[in-house]
């Protein structure tokens, strides 16, 4: 349980997140639960298993120059380190979901390892309903995209038990 939000401005991508770490259960645990990531060019905000982020980390993960390769790149770090589902028909599921700023594009790779290009802000995880209410409603205003991040991310926790301070904003 988690909430990471990004925002597309200009030339560079903005994402926040939560710093709560929770078990399926709801139980919050006093881990340093890192949810995104610098790897090179790339900026990666996590929501699902902590392994996940770590798995994309740079000292597990060398990202590809093409963010269309990204989904068969994490594909594989995850298949060589036991964090996919593999269902009867052979379809691969993550354990997490995917935000990623590159190059000053926003994408989301979602469970099934779809790669979908996002036009203006997108919010993951089990606040994000909430922040994407608080990113739409300060669309076209004065604030800045860290403003914006801000405020989603405390409207979620505001309403979600999964997401908490203290909130980390990066861009790239």
């Amino acid at each position: 349980m988690s909430t990471v939000v990004a925002i597309k401005d200009k030339d560079k991508v903005w994402m926040g997140s939560d710093s709560f770490a929770t078990t399926e259960s709801g139980e919050r645990r006093p881990i340093v639960a890192n949810k995104i990531v610098k790897n090179g060019k790339y900026l990666l905000g996590v929501i699902g298993s902590i392994r996940g982020s770590q798995l994309l980390s740079p000292h597990y993960f060398k990202p590809p120059t093409n963010v269309l390769d990204f989904p068969l790149k994490v594909i594989d770090i995850f298949k060589d380190n036991g964090c996919l589902t593999i269902t009867d028909t052979t379809v691969y599921e993550q354990s997490c979901n995917v935000l990623i700023g590159f190059k000053g594009n926003l994408y989301e790779l979602m469970i099934d390892f779809q790669l979908n290009e996002i036009p203006q802000y997108s919010a993951i995880g089990s606040g994000s309903l909430f922040a994407f209410g608080s990113l739409h409603s300060t669309q076209g205003t004065s604030l800045t995209p860290y403003e914006r991040i801000m405020k989603a991310l405390e409207a979620a926790a505001c309403f979600d038990t999964g997401t908490g301070a203290p909130f980390l904003v990066h861009s790239i």
